[in-house]
């Protein structure tokens, strides 16, 4: 059975015990209900859309009714505990499920952003990572004669040593040529987008900062 939600109207500054939202309930691809949360520790509440849907929305919570329990595991404010899949938890999985590819989003944005300023590193899908950068940005160091050798010697030298735990250089926009070259295996980086070095006649001059900035989006 495909449960979603559509036009979902998240209020950030509703939400205090709960997330406070609004959206449509769609049941194989039907219109079924209209969905809330104020947001003050309540439950999630579905209103049917009409009589006609109310046995599907009834098709639906026997569905919810059938799935594995949800685990909540063990962490410094809980012991863990499971609870049993209904309908109103699964609408509320789906919630956080759009709010976090939401998150992601805005943090691919953001990463993509400083790929253009140097090299970055941190674990995929992360809130945070790290900017090495150069004296020019990162595009005109790979246009100059030696920026293959400069980017590898800047990875060898200062981030290498940070590349483990899940933590990969995330720049999809240097050659793998690069990669290799610093001898990195294919687990420290995110496979790049583009596989050949762009050169100019007229390279600007590039130095190697070492300057590391910390970004976070929390």
């Amino acid at each position: 059975m495909n449960i979603e939600l559509k036009n979902i109207k998240h209020s950030p500054s509703l939400s205090e015990e709960t997330n406070a939202f609004t959206a449509n309930l769609y049941i194989d691809g039907k219109k079924a209900a209209y969905v809330k949360n104020d947001g003050q520790g309540g439950s999630t509440s579905y209103l049917a859309e009409s009589k006609e849907v109310r046995g599907l929305i009834k098709q639906a919570e026997d569905y919810c009714k059938s799935l594995p329990d949800k685990h909540y595991p063990k962490d410094e404010y809980s012991e863990g505990f499971s609870i049993k899949m209904n309908l109103e938890n699964y609408i509320d999985d789906l919630l956080e499920a759009h709010l976090q590819k939401k998150e992601l989003e805005k943090v691919e944005k953001k990463v993509l952003k400083d790929m253009e300023k140097g090299i970055v590193f941190g674990k995929p899908n992360d809130f945070s990572w790290i900017v090495q950068t150069f004296s020019v940005p990162l595009p005109s160091v790979l246009k100059h004669p030696r920026g293959p050798e400069i980017i590898s010697n800047s990875i060898t030298n200062s981030i290498i040593g940070e590349l483990k735990d899940g933590v990969k250089i995330l720049n999809t926009n240097i050659p793998e040529s690069i990669f290799k070259m610093a001898g990195l295996s294919n687990e420290q980086y995110v496979r790049p987008a583009v596989a050949d070095i762009q050169k100019t006649n007229a390279p600007a001059e590039v130095r190697n900062e070492n300057n590391s900035s910390r970004n976070r989006t929390r």
